[in-house]
């Protein structure tokens, strides 16, 4: 009997032992098999983002060619003045889709620890935030009577994108460097609001001139608030040249706001404007 039991104890441990090592062996495939979905989901992520990348120079192109013809392409697109406007409408579905998702999914599952987005995805969502953005802010205010596009009109997915890229780029603030003022020229406008403050400040010279206004004071200081905004933004080197071509809003604000200021009004923007420094400051050498 005693001798049955250790057969029997040495089967159990055998057996045991083929239990662990098969065990061992199905947790070594199902890791293995994890990391090649990963690789193979990153992949597809990659390719999913190239495809969108064609999108983008889409895009850049139609930016160009705007500015080709002495518009900026924010001002065409609000205005639709040519058949590429409406082309520019499918490219921005596209991108919209494929965006707006990827924040969501990042929202939930963050793609690395530490940070929602990876630096190669949180780089191309900051040029698509600031190339798309734009366009819907021309499509919000093309409407008669739209205002407050910040809190009325603004996609949560550009507010993450937005806050996501502050947060990793923070540590990094600093004065502009040479290579950010020899590339101004074809640079997007770092604030993708920025034309949404435009708008508003468009608004409030309307406001000032209208005599029934009550609230000229504060209507004024919200138009020398968004004076500073304006220059602080060029100081940095943070806006597109294209602002200041003949035909856009900016330039049509500020002949608006040259008619309501007192002669005796001075500021930096003025001092600027008025001496056409913009045209050393497209050639990075404001």
């Amino acid at each position: 009997m005693a001798i049955n039991r250790i057969c029997l104890t040495q089967k159990q441990q055998q057996q045991q032992q083929q239990n662990n090592s098969i065990n061992d062996l199905i947790s070594e495939l199902e890791s293995h098999e994890n990391r090649m979905a990963q690789q193979m989901k990153g992949i597809d992520g990659i390719d999913k983002l190239n495809r969108v990348k064609i999108k983008m120079a889409c895009l850049e192109w139609y930016k160009k060619d705007c500015k080709a013809k002495g518009i900026g392409y924010y001002d065409s697109y609000k205005n639709l003045y040519f058949c590429s406007d409406n082309d520019v409408t499918k490219h921005k579905k596209v991108l919209t889709n494929y965006w707006r998702n990827l924040v969501e999914d990042a929202e939930r599952k963050p793609q690395k620890e530490g940070a929602y987005m990876r630096e190669t995805w949180l780089y191309a969502g900051t040029n698509y935030r600031r190339m798309v953005e734009p366009l819907d802010i021309a499509e919000y205010y093309r409407q008669e009577g739209k205002r407050d596009y910040q809190t009325n009109g603004r996609s949560k997915h550009y507010i993450l994108l937005e806050q996501w890229q502050k947060e990793h780029t923070e540590k990094l603030a600093g004065a502009p460097n040479d290579k950010k003022k020899q590339n101004v020229a074809g640079s997007l406008t770092e604030d993708s609001c920025f034309w949404m403050n435009v708008e508003e400040a468009l608004i409030s010279c309307k406001q000032l001139k209208d005599e029934s206004n009550i609230e000229k004071q504060s209507t004024r200081e919200r138009l020398n608030m968004f004076e500073q905004y304006v220059m602080d933004q060029i100081n940095n080197y943070a806006v597109s040249p294209d602002i200041f071509l003949e035909k856009s809003s900016f330039m049509n604000w500020w002949k608006d706001f040259q008619e309501i200021i007192e002669t005796s009004h001075d500021s930096p923007l003025r001092g600027f404007m008025k001496n056409c420094r913009y045209r050393q400051y497209e050639k990075g050498q404001f």
